[in-house]
């Protein structure tokens, strides 16, 4: 293994370090393959990458945004500079540095000059509304947030109404204050122990339930999702790879797993949000082999005008998430794309735990393809009731995850934290059934489930069989209240004009298929679902939804 170069930061293991806290290279038997995706020695922490690369290949492109590249030393000597600025306003450890805006090369700056100066970066929602956003602001309390322009009207009034007072750092404007800003700092290495307990990214969830929470997680968590992927085969990178950031910076899909790219070596291509014709170009253009995205965004690409085997000829892998992937679109992905499929399910708040890899895809097993697979390297997972005992294979119940990636807290929010811990388990608040073989499935979210006339209803079953009928785009299954049942199962559906479905077709199709008690009593069909920018179908907007139009 080469050695150590300097870096901005050296990790420490001491006494007040619990080593538990870093990967241990003793506790593990790696290959050779596995080493050369492990540089433990050299990148323990997020700070430690650029420095790693910058001095093995230089000029090698890390980023790439349109017609604008990054080489490592590029991105190293400019995420100096950004630390050096942090650290001179006294942003230090234990302090947050806020990102508003999509995707970019200034996101990954951001975030390794904070890393480097021992900040969290906290990207924000750019979705998310003004009144929602001051109240995230002022969770987050940062010292400062980097804007986009595009965004600087926006922003002007969260921080107007924030209680938190912070300066605001613009960049892709033409007086270009954000360059100004860098070409103030320091090139020079941020020489500093890095503690693994010191946190290197908050991310706030997504919503769905509530005011998201702001998920804080360690760069020792961070450590030893860089061993899990060296670990684990299926997540192997080759030499050349390039990945596509497509998903938002905020979500996990967009920050955790593209920063594997940089952890290796290789390059990121980004697209500032999902739009198919943009990711298209981007792969043509900069010949992408890794693509983490949702279903419906592989539904997008595979729909598009342009979709072909020659126009993805450079994928070998997609890496999908957020929820299993319908038989249909698998079909075509497998006949019109022709790479691997590998899906990942986890949470912000415990990473990705468990893996559908492969080879996994191409069995006849219907309940192994609509599982999210097994647990990842580091990973372990069981499904409990609600007293916490293990239930048994095949049994609906809680999953609860336990590994050295899952978060350190929510910010702010200790009371919060506590709930969804039990015994060093992760609670997940999903609902879902173990087989024998270990593999998981996903029923449900313990707070959609159906009860309707006395017996539970898993929506994620429905929405499943609903999956199955060609000409329904995009499903979400919820419970209204019925004076007879109780709750009534309801179905949303986006459908293709052209397939010429009538609910009556809709409901014959999904009697085939799953239990009548299941079965929807109600089909209505929207133009637009409520959604999270991942894709994920709001179940709690859309039950009002629905309510307010009087369904």
């Amino acid at each position: 293994m080469p050695a150590r170069p300097h870096a901005a930061s050296r990790a420490r293991r001491s006494a007040s370090t619990a080593a538990s806290r870093w990967p241990d290279m003793n506790q593990h038997s790696l290959s050779d393959s596995q080493l050369a995706n492990w540089q433990f020695d050299n990148i323990r922490s997020i700070a430690d990458i650029a420095p790693y690369w910058a001095t093995k290949t230089p000029d090698a492109i890390a980023l790439i945004d349109g017609d604008r590249r990054r080489s490592y030393e590029s991105l190293d000597e400019r995420s100096n500079r950004i630390a050096s600025q942090l650290i001179a306003i006294g942003a230090g450890p234990g302090a947050l540095v806020g990102y508003f805006g999509k995707n970019s090369i200034e996101f990954w700056e951001l975030w390794f000059g904070a890393s480097k100066a021992g900040c969290a970066l906290a990207p924000f929602n750019w979705r998310c509304a003004s009144a929602e956003l001051v109240q995230i602001v002022d969770n987050a309390k940062p010292a400062l947030v980097v804007v986009a322009a595009e965004f600087e009207t926006v922003f002007a009034q969260v921080r107007d109404g924030c209680s938190t007072h912070f300066p605001i750092i613009m960049f892709g404007a033409e007086d270009d204050a954000y360059g100004d800003w860098l070409a103030a700092g320091d090139a020079g290495a941020v020489t500093r122990d890095v503690d693994a307990d010191e946190i290197g990214l908050v991310s706030f969830t997504s919503g769905t339930t509530g005011l998201p929470k702001g998920v804080a997680t360690t760069q020792g968590n961070f450590a030893w999702s860089f061993l899990c992927t060296a670990l684990e085969p299926a997540l192997a990178w080759e030499a050349g790879d390039v990945m596509l950031m497509a998903m938002p910076n905020f979500h996990l899909g967009g920050s955790w797993l593209c920063l594997y790219a940089l952890l290796n070596g290789t390059a990121i291509t980004m697209v500032p949000q999902f739009d198919p014709d943009l990711c298209i170009d981007a792969i043509n253009r900069d010949r992408v082999s890794m693509a983490p995205i949702v279903p419906a965004a592989i539904q997008l690409l595979l729909d598009h005008p342009r979709a072909s085997p020659e126009a993805f000829a450079a994928l070998r892998s997609i890496i999908y998430f957020g929820s299993p992937i319908g038989a249909t679109t698998m079909m075509r992905a497998r006949a019109e794309i022709g790479c691997d499929l590998i899906q990942v399910y986890g949470t912000t708040e415990a990473n990705f735990v468990t893996i559908l890899r492969p080879e996994d895809h191409f069995t006849d097993d219907a309940a192994i393809l609509a599982s999210c697979g097994r647990a990842l390297p580091l990973c372990v997972i069981r499904v409990v009731d609600a007293d916490g005992h293990v239930v048994p294979a095949g049994t609906v119940g809680e999953v609860e995850a336990r590994s050295p990636m899952a978060f350190a807290r929510y910010l702010g929010r200790p009371s919060a934290t506590a709930e969804v811990w039990r015994s060093g388990w992760y609670r997940t608040g999903d609902l879902g059934r173990m087989d024998a073989a270990g593999f998981l499935t996903i029923v449900d979210r313990a707070k959609d489930m159906i009860i309707s006339g006395g017996e539970n209803i898993y929506s994620a079953e429905v929405e499943g069989a609903l999956g199955k009928l060609p000409g329904i785009r995009q499903c979400g299954v919820v419970g209204l209240p019925d004076a007879k049942w109780g709750e009534r199962v309801t179905a949303a559906v986006i459908v293709d004009p052209a397939a010429g479905l009538t609910d009556a077709a809709i409901i014959a199709h999904c009697r085939t298929l799953i239990a009548g008690y299941k079965v929807p009593k109600q089909v209505l069909f929207l133009e637009a679902l409520p959604q999270t920018p991942t894709g994920k179908v709001q179940k709690a907007a859309l039950r009002k939804l629905l309510a307010e139009s009087g369904a």
